[in-house]
């Protein structure tokens, strides 16, 4: 009889252990830690850029970003759509958006709004003028892996360059506004606002022109903070791709209208000199951080005139005045594509760029360390930034904060090298986990319509058919049934009861 409470315990034990397990994973739990060792995120194809990160309240994050699928016997570039967690890793990526106009939807940006709701911008060149177009498309969060609910894209921009440059934010109080880089009335920024969601836009204007038709506006980047301004950053390139000059300004949603644009910063005009390139931004109410890479102006330190280096200004009076600009890492060198930065649950700037070390020993042999390097802003200063090794050399690296503590990289390997997917990592911030918020539940709407209302600036073009898939029933993992979580959480239990009644009989074999 012993042995049987023995073992009866042990099994009980077994069962304590195991319900612990499938619990909820709180990140505030841990301690702050190292960046995992990156692996890479399962179902994109090997030429697929950076997704786009969105954080919820709910510890989930929201990526985007387009990739090759066949619609219609043609292979075109779809918006696709999938979700991280720190419990349950990555979920399968979905065709949410097609382009209406037919051709390749490429992803520009995303917003998630106070009421849950995700919006959406792309582009889609038109085949027969060749105008590329902007497209804003919006879905419920809670339903942002059904194609069905993500609404008929419209068109709210023209005359966009096609470099595939823009970004949407917005406030709590249904204000949105997109920016993106143009030519409608010359070259340069143009933005469209909306004050009920995204229910009706304004016309296109320019928020800044280069009135150089060799001159175009690129890596646009929106942020907004706690006063409700809306801060936008972007640098300007020439037709050869060398970068010229940094910008930034601030938008009211109130009034609906732009402070005079600010140059942040520019090219020292002498051969190879980098100019400042791939901006990124961040408002905490307290202070408006602008991190960008650009050439080293001065002599004599660790890299060498003109080579690019890591750069930041800070406003501490809404983007009024500015810091002189911070070379905060002077040993660090290298350009590799997009910076991304984020707020922690405290409020402070995070930074991930990707960079390297470049030493001589006493022999003459040159040695590099590279890699992913994460740095904050704390006490007006940036930290010395610590390193992660990648599996392959990182470029374009994108990054989001979820719940305020766990910081989620993914980034692609450098095109100049090869092509092999997406990659990610994460790391348990020392920061405060933000209050859980379950997203609002939404119903499945689909509209009688059977195909999108053709923009104004479409009229003389054909309408697109609704494509085919989005007629098609919703993809079968979203339309399961209700009780196969209940199925696949009972067989731990199952198990576990089979155990002890075969153990049961075991011991009472023994006995006799």
């Amino acid at each position: 009889m012993k042995s049987l409470s023995r073992f009866l315990f042990i099994v009980g034990a077994a069962c304590i252990v195991l319900s612990f397990g499938l619990g909820p994973l709180s990140a505030s739990a841990s301690p702050a830690s190292a960046w995992t060792p990156d692996e890479k995120v399962p179902g994109y194809l090997d030429d697929t850029y950076t997704p786009f990160l969105l954080a919820d309240r709910n510890r989930t994050v929201h990526a985007f970003t387009s990739q090759w699928v066949y619609a219609s016997g043609e292979r075109n570039l779809a918006i696709v759509y999938r979700q991280w967690t720190l419990k349950g890793g990555w979920t399968r990526p979905v065709d949410i958006l097609l382009s209406p106009i037919g051709g390749n939807a490429n992803f520009m940006g995303a917003f998630l709004d106070s009421s849950d709701t995700i919006h959406l911008i792309f582009t889609a060149t038109e085949n027969i003028s060749r105008r590329t177009f902007v497209f804003y498309s919006h879905a419920p969060a809670s339903l942002a892996d059904l194609a069905l609910a993500w609404s008929p894209p419209i068109m709210v921009g023209d005359g966009a360059l096609g470099l595939n440059s823009g970004a949407i934010t917005g406030d709590e109080q249904g204000n949105l506004v997109i920016i993106y880089s143009g030519n409608r009335d010359g070259s340069g920024v143009y933005y469209v606002h909306s004050k009920d969601g995204g229910k009706n836009w304004s016309e296109p204007q320019p928020l800044f022109l280069t009135f150089n038709a060799d001159l175009s506006a690129f890596s646009l980047r929106l942020a907004a903070g706690p006063s409700q301004k809306i801060r936008a950053a972007w640098n300007v390139v020439t037709n050869l791709g060398v970068d010229d000059s940094l910008y930034f300004a601030s938008f009211d949603p109130q009034t609906a209208a732009w402070s005079a644009p600010l140059e942040l910063d520019e090219r020292i005009n002498l051969p190879e000199y980098f100019g400042p390139s791939f901006p990124v931004i961040t408002d905490n109410g307290r202070e408006i951080v602008v991190f960008y890479n650009g050439g080293n102006p001065v002599a004599g330190r660790p890299v060498g005139p003109g080579r690019p280096i890591q750069r930041s200004r800070i406003s501490l009076d809404g983007g009024v005045t500015w810091s002189e600009p911070l070379d905060p890492f002077p040993f660090h060198v290298g350009r590799s594509g997009e910076h991304a930065m984020a707020l922690d649950g405290n409020g402070t700037p995070h930074v991930l760029f990707i960079q390297r070390i470049e030493s001589l020993d006493e022999k003459g042999k040159y040695t590099i360390v590279g890699g992913i390097w994460h740095s904050m802003f704390q006490n007006n200063a940036w930290s010395n930034p610590d390193r992660f090794v990648t599996t392959f050399a990182p470029h374009d690296v994108h990054a989001v904060i979820v719940q305020g503590n766990v910081m989620l990289a993914v980034w692609r390997e450098d095109p100049g090298v090869g092509a092999n997917g997406i990659w990610y990592s994460y790391n348990v911030l020392d920061a405060p986990e933000l209050p859980v918020t379950p997203l609002a539940t939404a119903v499945l709407e689909i509209s009688a319509q059977a195909t999108p209302t053709a923009p104004p600036a479409l009229a003389a073009f054909t309408p697109t058919p609704l494509p085919a898939f989005l007629k098609q029933a919703p993809p079968s993992d979203l339309g399961r049934n209700p009780a196969l979580p209940i199925i696949v959480g009972s067989v731990p239990v199952l198990l576990i009861l089979i155990g002890v009644i075969l153990g049961y009989r075991f011991l009472n074999r023994n006995r006799e």
